[in-house]
Parts: structure tokens; sequence; C-alpha cells
């Protein structure tokens, strides 16, 4: 992008680990996120002279197959939610769509006056 000249936008998905600690045994997973998040913060100052913009997107936990694989709780459609996800402020899961829709606006000239921000996709669950 760089050598390009044309500016852009890099997203970093990170996780709302990158917030606070999650469980105990994920010492190395909760570290790297809260890595991703100084590597955004970072390179947004490195960047912006050649006008890219670095965001990060933390979402919650949001049931894919993908988790279910890997052993981190059920999919949508099947099976009892993970005890985290009975306390969503929003009183609902959410979907990789919902923070697909983050993603898109950060990648999009909506957010066009931000870098080095972490928005947070997690219904309320850091607040």
């Amino acid at each position: 992008m760089a050598a390009a000249g044309r500016g852009g936008v890099v997203v970093n998905v990170i996780s709302t680990a990158g917030f606070r600690g999650t469980a105990p045994g994920l010492a190395a997973y909760v570290s790297s996120k809260h890595a991703a998040r100084g590597m955004t913060r970072q390179l947004a100052l490195e960047l912006a002279p050649h006008g890219i913009r670095v965001l990060g997107v933390a979402p919650t936990y949001v049931p894919t197959e993908g988790n279910r694989i890997a052993g981190a709780g059920p999919v949508p459609d099947g099976g009892s939610l993970p005890p985290m996800m009975l306390t969503s402020r929003l009183g609902r899961v959410g979907v990789p769509d919902d923070v697909a829709r983050v993603v898109l606006f950060c990648a999009s000239d909506l957010s066009v006056l931000m870098t080095g921000s972490t928005l947070l996709a997690d219904a309320g669950e850091t607040a």
C-alpha cells in the first residue's frame, strides 16, 4: 500500500480478550490479543504519513462452526449457549455478519478520521 502511494486501510480483527482477561489457561491467547492492539496503534503511527489508516475490531465470542471445531462452544443452531453469552446486554448472541459490519465500517470512508483505534463489537460485554 505504501509503495503504491494511494493510501488504504488495515483492519485487524482482535478480540475482547485484548481488553481484559478471559479464563484460566488462556494466557498466551490473551497476551497475543493485547499485542495485536498495540501493533494496531503503532502501525497507525508508522503508516499515517502514507495515508494508510490502521484500525482494530474486537468482537466478543461469536458461535461459528470454526469455534465448534476448535472446542470453543456450540454452533448457533445446536446445543446450549456458553455461560458468557447468557449475560449479553443486548439480549442476543452475535453472528458473523454483526462483526463483518463493523469491519466494513472501518474499511469504508465512514471512518475516514479514525486510525489507531480498536472498536468493540461486544454486545456491551466490556462495559
